[in-house]
């Protein structure tokens, strides 16, 4: 099922995108005067499956979907005192707590891929090769951001990564493992059935809506929801791979537990807090 064993480091990541409003105001030449939400629904109503009554907000085309989150959980394997641990990291852009600046597409961009690039780490995401990374590619050119290191491809798959390959595990699909067909499952259905959280109280559909009322905290929480959501799903993939043995199974879930508690800690977190209360091991 999976090629090769665990990568070190891996990050789990996800992306939370709406309209692009600034760019619906080049691309329809619209009037100074056009409110945001006004552009966005420039770009929904020129979208093929708009419906005024049935699908007022269609899913817009990457090219026109603005970036205001990702989010990535890293994963590392450490010893102490001769005895193994997994070592994680939730990280987001921009930052909880947020600083009020609010969300600079080209920074968060630059600064993930960026860091992509130095730490060459496994990238694992759900549905992520045909979504994230085309997202991320095509608003990249949109803020002219350089990505020399992440753009870096071997002349022969074996002789390094390759974020681009769709044969590869540099980055790691669990979508394309579980149904490369018309039959797939969403992160949500997938990860309740397993008995993990899901989604929390807010779901993709509402990201627009949070962004227009100025949600951006919600937006960032529900991105890192996503992306546990995706770790989880994860696990239980190489699990089920037997890439982990049944006792390094069992103890990982209790070093991201513990870690979780300890992020749950801080008063920002509330939704790492509601996050656990869900997960029943």
């Amino acid at each position: 099922m999976l090629k090769t064993e665990i990568h070190e480091p891996t990050w789990f990541f996800d992306l939370e995108w709406v309209p692009d409003a600034a760019g619906a105001m080049r691309l329809y030449d619209l009037s100074p005067e056009t409110t945001e939400l006004e552009a966005m629904e420039k770009l929904w109503q020129d979208t093929p499956n708009y419906d005024a009554e049935d699908n007022p907000r269609p899913f817009v085309k990457y090219l026109f979907s603005r970036v205001v989150s990702i989010s990535f959980l890293s994963r590392r394997i450490v010893y102490t005192d001769g005895e193994r641990h997994v070592e994680f990291g939730l990280h987001s852009l921009p930052k909880l707590p947020l600083d009020g600046s609010g969300s600079n597409e080209g920074e968060i961009i630059g600064q993930f891929l960026h860091w992509v690039g130095v730490r060459n780490p496994q990238l694992v995401g759900f549905n992520s090769m045909e979504s994230d990374l085309q997202v991320l590619i095509q608003r990249g050119l949109v803020n002219e951001v350089r990505a020399e290191s992440f753009s870096d491809r071997p002349n022969k798959p074996w002789e390094g990564r390759d974020y681009f390959d769709k044969f590869g595990e540099a980055h790691l699909d669990l979508i394309k493992l579980l149904s490369p067909g018309t039959m797939k499952p969403t992160l949500n259905g997938l990860a309740r059935l397993c008995g993990f959280p899901g989604k929390i109280d807010i779901d993709g559909k509402q990201v627009a809506e949070l962004w227009l009322a100025g949600e951006l905290a919600k937006i960032v929480e529900y991105n890192q929801i996503d992306t546990l959501n995706t770790y989880l799903v994860w696990l239980r993939v190489v699990n089920f791979a037997g890439k982990v043995t049944e006792e390094q199974y069992i103890a990982e879930q209790d070093d991201v537990r513990a870690f979780l508690e300890t992020e749950s800690d801080k008063e920002e977190n509330d939704h790492l807090r509601r996050f656990l209360a869900k997960w029943d091991l």
